[in-house]
């Protein structure tokens, strides 16, 4: 599968000891971005615009993957909520996704597991609003 950019994933999760709710980011360093900016033919522009990433199994190490229901905040996972960033961002935790407001930031909406067939298609398929 082809790739064309890194991606930072910003994982929700509650921090055990003060009940805080943050956000800690992941950099993946191998993806398919394909981003669209939407229109309203009746209101010009809204804000439409989605993306669907593709991340491939066999071009990234996924040792430190974790299924969303055990996400502690030690690894990374994909969970409906998290947001995703094109690129790398520097920024290694957040509070509220304001702080990345020099980010074009996705919201994550549907993760589907592509783990069938040869382990060069084998992959994940994010798509974000």
């Amino acid at each position: 599968m082809m790739t064309n950019t890194k991606m930072s994933v910003f994982n929700r999760y509650k921090v055990q000891s003060t009940g805080e709710i943050v956000y800690k980011r992941h950099i993946i360093d191998e993806v398919f971005w394909d981003d669209a900016r939407g229109v309203n033919r009746n209101a010009g522009y809204e804000n439409a615009d989605s993306v669907n990433v593709y991340i491939p199994f066999d071009k990234n190490d996924l040792s430190k993957f974790v299924e969303a229901k055990q996400y502690d905040g030690t690894g990374w996972t994909f969970q409906n909520g998290d947001y995703i960033v094109k690129g790398k961002v520097d920024i290694q935790e957040v509070s509220k996704i304001k702080e990345l407001s020099d980010y074009e930031v996705f919201e994550i909406t549907l993760i589907d597991v592509k783990d069938f067939g040869s382990s060069n298609m084998q992959h994940f398929e994010i798509r974000g609003k």
